[in-house]
């Protein structure tokens, strides 16, 4: 027999048993009786070794009951009634699927179990000695789960606020840079103190319910930190082009830390944060790259949209072969390396002859002499007092410290008789303070020295975002330089401040050596800056048309022949013309964006890379504040990011998304009557 018989066979049986079954019960009504037609494929069998395939089909009509086909019912949802609450009932849930909940046990039945016997049932099984009871009894008891349903929805709702309330007390504890424990030992007294003062004791007990552990506030840093972090990340994503500036320090604990920022345009502006912060071990070229890499392709970051990055000279960033420049410009060839400005105007601004050293020497071993020694500084403010200084101390000099030199020179120069005063028991450093020469050599250290650190703000400020605005100014300081010279040489000091105010107060005059020795130290000044800037400002002088598009004799960006059609159509549109005054350069790069593409790419590209580190040295100063010798062994990176960030943080998505258990459980609705 085979296989297709049996089967038929089979379900024939099962037909007529359930046929059966159904007359048996009195459930004639059920069955549905009206020819099926359907089509039986045949099944392949194989019987011993002369079996084929069966591949044909039949159709077949039978007028038999179709036995085995039952109806579907439809579910009944059932009521509540205000009379089930003298069987003890009330209802919570959907009014579309309302369920029985009994007031003593609350316990919630199913649906199919709202009917007063089944309810009844539930009583005389559970609280057989309240069958009796009154219908007022049971209202008593709906109204005290009412009650407490009331009390556990409010409880829910201020541990919400207190939960958001910890939130922005954890943000402000990061972004002071304070230890986490300032929350509970300081913080929550004080917003205690102030509204018991202000509103009596009436809110006290909520604002205990604010948590503001150690260990609390970690982790709303945390949560904040990780959800800044995916903000940037996903602007970062949106932007066509991004540019980076690292640098590495130590921390208080001897730790190396990479610190990474990035520029990217978001909604037609550019934007700068921090990328991250992560320390590393041996500070290897090899291991800075490899913490970068690692972090921009577990971003899902291309390097190829990498057009510009910044960082010191450091033999480790910039080596040749192997520097962190050349392995980044190996993934992105597109991007173009800047030496940090500030540090080479640094590098300038040490470029000094061996006898104004020699004045500058001594100079700071007279400060040292002084500030050394808590007992020298405290006896010298209280000359300084006596005499009616306009200052009362003298400043350190440290070699790292950008504008140490200038500030430092020009409070030792204002109190340079009280400290010959001072040092009459030294001898030597009274002598060199009372000799002529020294003087005017040292006025004008401090008078050069403030120039440059004048430059130097100036580098370190918004208004040097780009190269060419920095360079701009570069190219500014050097015309000074050669004004400068040509005034010496003419003996009108008049640019020099304080070396003026000298001669004048000591009728003293520079013989020709002096003169030689300044105009030598300005030439030389000069030629640093060539050496640092030189080749940018070719760049800068090639790439003219991006600082001024307008300018009628430029007809030629050097890109292609694409992008000079579209600058000549840029510098006869009215309408860009018009707003170009009103806006930065990278502003109106971005907003031409759509009309002229070849060339608001191109000039991107340009103004888009940072021309300093200074917001790493920003990042490394907050980072001395935070990790104190008290607190070195800190988790850096989340409170930096919240420090340094320029995203605002959206709390209430921090906490949709960081939701964590709340002390209370999940309380359903209940019925009122």
């Amino acid at each position: 027999m085979c296989l297709i018989e049996r089967s038929r066979r089979s379900l024939a049986r099962r037909a007529q048993y359930a046929s059966a079954l159904c007359r048996s019960l009195g459930m004639d009504e059920w069955l549905i009786r009206k020819p099926v037609k359907r089509e039986v494929a045949e099944m392949e069998s194989q019987e011993g070794s002369t079996a084929g395939d069966v591949n044909n089909k039949r159709k077949i009509d039978e007028n038999e009951p179709a036995n085995f086909q039952l109806s579907n019912r439809r579910k009944v949802i059932r009521k509540y009634d205000i009379d089930y609450l003298k069987f003890g009932f009330t209802w919570n849930g959907d009014h579309k699927d309302p369920r029985p909940l009994c007031v003593i046990c609350y316990e919630i039945l199913a649906n199919e179990s709202m009917r007063p016997n089944k309810l009844l049932r539930h009583i005389e099984t559970k609280h057989l000695d309240l069958k009796s009871k009154p219908l007022q009894f049971f209202e008593s008891k709906l109204k005290e789960l009412n009650a407490s349903q009331c009390v556990l929805s409010h409880f829910t709702n201020v541990n919400e606020k207190a939960m958001h309330a910890s939130y922005l007390i954890s943000l402000r504890i990061a972004q002071s840079g304070q230890p986490h424990t300032i929350g509970e030992s300081l913080v929550l007294p004080s917003i205690k103190d102030a509204v018991g003062v202000m509103f009596g004791d009436t809110y006290l007990k909520e604002i205990e319910l604010i948590p503001l552990s150690n260990d609390t506030v970690a982790r709303r840093i945390e949560d904040m930190a990780k959800w800044v972090e995916d903000q940037l990340i996903n602007r970062v994503k949106g932007s066509k082009f991004f540019s980076l500036q690292l640098d590495e320090s130590t921390d208080i604990q001897g730790l190396s830390q990479l610190i990474v920022f990035i520029r990217f345009v978001w909604n037609s502006e550019p934007h700068e944060d921090i990328l991250f912060c992560e320390p590393i071990i041996r500070g290897t070229s090899e291991e800075i790259f490899e913490t970068l890499d690692t972090y921009v392709k577990s971003k899902e970051l291309d390097w190829r949209d990498c057009v510009g990055i910044c960082t010191d000279g450091a033999r480790a960033m910039c080596g040749k072969n192997s520097g962190v420049v050349t392995r980044v410009l190996k993934q992105s060839p597109n991007a173009s390396w800047t030496h940090c400005s500030i540090h080479r105007e640094a590098l300038v601004s040490k470029t000094i002859s061996d006898d104004l050293k020699n004045v500058l020497n001594t100079a700071v071993k007279i400060i040292n002499f002084i500030k050394s020694k808590p007992l020298q500084s405290r006896l010298f403010e209280k000359l300084c007092e006596e005499m009616g200084s306009c200052h009362k101390s003298l400043l350190f000099h440290s070699e790292v410290r950008w504008l140490s030199r200038g500030k430092v020179l020009t409070r030792l120069v204002e109190l340079r008789e009280e400290v010959a005063i001072f040092l009459k028991g030294q001898s030597d450093y009274s002598k060199v303070l009372r000799d002529e020469k020294f003087v005017i050599k040292l006025t004008y250290l401090a008078d050069i020295f403030s120039k440059l650190n004048e430059l130097n703000l100036y580098l370190q400020g918004m208004d040097a975002a780009d190269i060419f605005s920095v360079h701009d100014k570069i190219r500014g300081f050097m015309k000074k330089l050669y004004l400068w010279k040509k005034n010496v040489k003419d003996r009108n000091y008049c640019c020099f401040e304080t070396l003026a105010t000298f001669i004048v107060e000591k009728e003293a005059t520079l013989d020709e050596d002096l003169i030689f020795m300044i105009v030598a130290h300005l030439d030389s000044l000069k030629e640093s800056f060539d050496y640092y800037f030189s080749e940018e400002m070719k760049f800068c002088d090639k790439n003219i048309w991006i600082v001024n598009p307008f300018q009628s004799d430029i007809v030629a960006t050097g890109i292609s022949t694409k992008a000079d059609e579209e600058l000549i159509d840029l510098s006869e549109d009215y309408s860009f013309k018009m707003s170009f005054d009103r806006k930065r350069l990278i502003q109106f790069w971005l907003s031409v964006q759509n009309t002229y593409p070849t060339l608001s790419t191109a000039a991107l590209k340009v103004l888009l890379p940072f021309t300093t580190s200074y917001m790493c040295e920003i990042g490394f100063s907050a980072m001395i504040g935070i990790k104190t010798k008290l607190r070195n062994k800190l988790q850096l990176s989340n409170i930096l990011r919240l420090k340094l960030t320029h995203i605002s943080v959206d709390v209430e998505e921090v906490i949709s998304q960081n939701r964590k258990q709340a002390h209370c459980s999940h309380t359903p609705h209940y019925a009122s009557h």
